[in-house]
């Protein structure tokens, strides 16, 4: 497992003295286009930077990887931990056109999530979870909260769910794990190394294996039965942390919904009972 060290951004900024004119042309497509760079395959990366395969392969040993698997899933950890640019900045639109920018690229995440979503994936994701013994959930910083909001759907459905945020326990409960449980690791670049390590742990003890991520060629999804794939931002911008946590609740929501349509009964007598008891703790 590759752990992001020097990024990936800094090392073309630190080398770019270095560069032929071929390298030059690969870093800025790189640098212009990061998510599309670890998205694309050899082949598009080289016809969008107008180079070689070759080249690209070069070009990623001369940053000091491997190849360009080993480039991509440090630049997924990356760009998927940038902050947005501060809002009020220079470059930023005024606040009417910031509501429009930011509807419109979390529309379109949703787009692009339901055309990437694997529609036999999600249906045997809902079985799955509607036959565990014991659903358990991982997740690391903002995918966290997205574990937690799953946590609390599944509960509601008389489903038993748990998610921890300490990554130590997480491992532990994932190593307790049966063949008839469920584990779903949440990261959007994929490559969240104690989410990937848990879900290991879980598959190891023999439990289905669900993974939620926005690639899915790197190591969460590769070592999952089940991948439920968003693809919620296309181009680096101030905004894009927005539609890449609504596309992860998108799915959570997806699969809420699949678990109500194909476990009515089971799902209203959770209703019921829920709600009852949350009417009684609010008398």
């Amino acid at each position: 497992m590759v752990l992001l060290t020097k990024s990936v951004l800094q090392k073309i900024k630190g080398m770019r003295h270095q560069f032929s004119v071929v390298e030059a042309k690969i870093a800025d497509y790189v640098v212009a286009s990061p998510f599309r760079a670890v998205r694309n395959s050899t082949e598009e990366i080289a016809s969008a930077s107008r180079t070689s395969q070759a080249s690209i392969i070069r070009f990623c040993q001369k940053l000091g990887y491997t190849g360009i698997k080993e480039m991509k899933i440090v630049l997924a950890q990356e760009v998927g931990n940038l902050p947005p640019r501060a809002v009020g900045s220079a470059d930023l639109p005024g606040k009417s056109d910031f509501v429009a920018e930011v509807l419109r690229q979390s529309v379109e995440g949703l787009q692009r999530s339901v055309i990437a979503l694997n529609r036999k994936m999600l249906d045997d994701a809902v079985d799955a979870i509607a036959e565990a013994r014991i659903v358990d959930i991982y997740g690391a910083g903002e995918s966290y909260v997205v574990a937690k909001d799953l946590q609390i759907k599944l509960r509601r459905l008389g489903v038993i769910a748990n998610v921890d945020p300490n990554p130590h326990l997480q491992a532990i409960s994932a190593t307790s794990l049966q063949a008839d449980d469920v584990a779903v690791g949440i990261s959007f670049s994929g490559c969240t190394q104690d989410t990937v390590d848990a879900l290991g742990f879980a598959s190891e003890s023999g439990a289905t294996t669900i993974a939620i991520t926005n690639f899915s060629d790197f190591p969460l999804a590769e070592g999952a039965d089940i991948v439920l794939e968003t693809n919620a931002v296309e181009v680096l911008s101030p905004y894009g942390i927005v539609p890449s946590r609504l596309s992860q609740h998108f799915v959570v929501d997806l699969v809420f919904e699949g678990l109500l349509v194909t476990q009515r009964d089971r799902s209203r007598r959770a209703y019921e009972h829920y709600n009852e008891i949350i009417q009684r703790k609010m008398r």
